[in-house]
């Protein structure tokens, strides 16, 4: 009777300990997911609608870059847009706008202020905090037809 228990005990652990390794994700490396959304202007003369981006969960960024994306061109590496990088310890986000000042982030050029989108143009947004990253692609929209 013991070695049949002790044997039911350890077929338990290997199930338990697969499930973990395949259902449980404890050991998947962790990504930022981004999502865009498009808000309404106060802005009179604004061309394209505001872009907002929330974030799965709140991360400590280390940089955020908004580069376009050109279908017909394979450019090594667009100029970006917009460009922040931090250099001590920037504030737990867990959403911005785009352009919008983040706390303990600066711009990676100094006195390089962000670039106006264009309307209906594809970029994308590429996140890091620490050894964790994401990205996004998003189009912008007109705010006129």
């Amino acid at each position: 009777m013991q070695k049949k228990e002790m044997a039911w005990i350890c077929l338990l652990l290997l199930l338990g300990g697969l499930y973990i390794h395949f259902f449980g994700h404890w050991f998947d490396k962790k990504q930022i997911v981004i999502r865009a959304s498009f808000r309404p202007s106060r802005r009179v003369k604004a061309e394209v609608w505001p872009v907002s981006f929330a974030l799965n969960d709140e991360y400590k960024l280390t940089s955020v870059k908004v580069v376009p994306l050109q279908a017909d061109t394979h450019a090594p590496g667009p100029t970006p847009v917009w460009s922040l990088i931090s250099d001590s310890n920037s504030v737990p986000t867990r959403a911005f706008r785009y352009g919008q000042h983040i706390l303990g982030m600066k711009p990676a050029l100094a006195g390089v202020h962000p670039d106006a989108l264009v309307p209906d143009v594809v970029y994308r947004i590429i996140l890091t905090a620490g050894d964790i990253a994401g990205s996004n692609d998003f189009r912008t929209k007109a705010t006129a037809p």
